[in-house]
C-alpha cells in the first residue's frame, strides 16, 4: 500500500513539473529566459530527476512486481534512446548538432552494455 502511494506521489510530481515547465516555455520571451526562470526550471528538473529515479525502487514483493518493474525500465530505456536518436538525427540534418544529445545517447547505451557485462560476471 505504501509503495503504491509513493508511485502516485512521484507521478504527481511529474505532472506538476510538466505543467510548470510548459508554463515557462509558453511565455513569450523576446530576449530569452530571465535568470529567475532558468533557476526555477533547473530546480524543477533536479526535483523531477530525483523523484523519477526513485519510482518503484521499493522492496519487491513477488515475481509479478519484479516483471512490471523490469518492463517499465525497459520501455523507459527504449523511449529515451528513441527520443535522443531522433534529436541527434534532426540536428545532424539541420547542421547544428548539440553534443549533449549525443553524449546522453552514448551514456544510455554504455550503461546498458556495462550492466549486462557486470550481470554476466556476477551470476
Amino acid at each position: 500500500m505504501l509503495n503504491n502511494m509513493k508511485v502516485v506521489v512521484y507521478y504527481l510530481v511529474l505532472l506538476v513539473f510538466i505543467a510548470l515547465l510548459t508554463g515557462f516555455l509558453l511565455q513569450p520571451h523576446p530576449d530569452g529566459m530571465s535568470m529567475n526562470a532558468m533557476i526555477s526550471i533547473s530546480l524543477l528538473l533536479v526535483v523531477y530527476v530525483v523523484a523519477m529515479s526513485l519510482v518503484g525502487e521499493g522492496k519487491s514483493v513477488d515475481e509479478r512486481e519484479i516483471a512490471h518493474r523490469y518492463s517499465a525500465n525497459r520501455i523507459a530505456l527504449i523511449a529515451g534512446t528513441i527520443v535522443l536518436s531522433v534529436g541527434v538525427l534532426y540536428q545532424l540534418f539541420t547542421h547544428n548538432l548539440d553534443y549533449w544529445l549525443l553524449t546522453g545517447l552514448i551514456v544510455i547505451n554504455l550503461a546498458k552494455i556495462l550492466s549486462l557485462i557486470y550481470s554476466n560476471y556476477r551470476h
